[in-house]
């Protein structure tokens, strides 16, 4: 019997726990911050818009390439947030919360530096092996 009540006692402790953590941890991030999410699929909308792009040229505040429909893209930034724009109209919103950005191309393809609003630094760097122009 009190190896019974024992177990019901530790298996109230353990899923209150769950709870707790689960809680703190969702609560922890500054609300100005990017989600990990958030973060990820933007990454990998732009490393598809590269993969499949032509003519990158990156400069310190946008990047812009011919997609494979030989429309020209252009990703900047836009007041608090990263746009995508496909020849010279449209308003896609990639990115929220955003402070800063910056791009810079390299020989082997593009780096990506964002500052939230909250001051957090993101990086990623998308290798490109196409021809880019200079």
């Amino acid at each position: 019997m009190n190896l019974l009540l024992s177990f019901f006692i530790y298996s109230i402790i353990i899923s209150t726990l769950t709870i707790i953590l689960h809680f703190l941890l969702s609560h922890s991030q500054h609300p100005e911050d990017l989600r990990p999410y958030e973060w990820e699929l933007f990454v990998i909308q732009l490393h598809k818009d590269l993969k499949e792009a032509s003519n990158i040229t990156a400069n310190k505040s946008e990047i812009t390439f011919k997609n494979k429909l030989g429309e020209s893209v252009r990703i900047s930034q836009y007041k608090n947030l990263i746009r995508r724009q496909v020849d010279g109209t449209g308003h896609e919103i990639f990115l929220l919360k955003v402070k800063n950005v910056e791009f810079q191309q390299d020989l082997l393809g593009v780096q990506l530096f964002v500052e939230s609003i909250a001051g957090k630094n993101y990086r990623h760097t998308f290798r490109t092996f196409k021809e880019r122009s200079t």
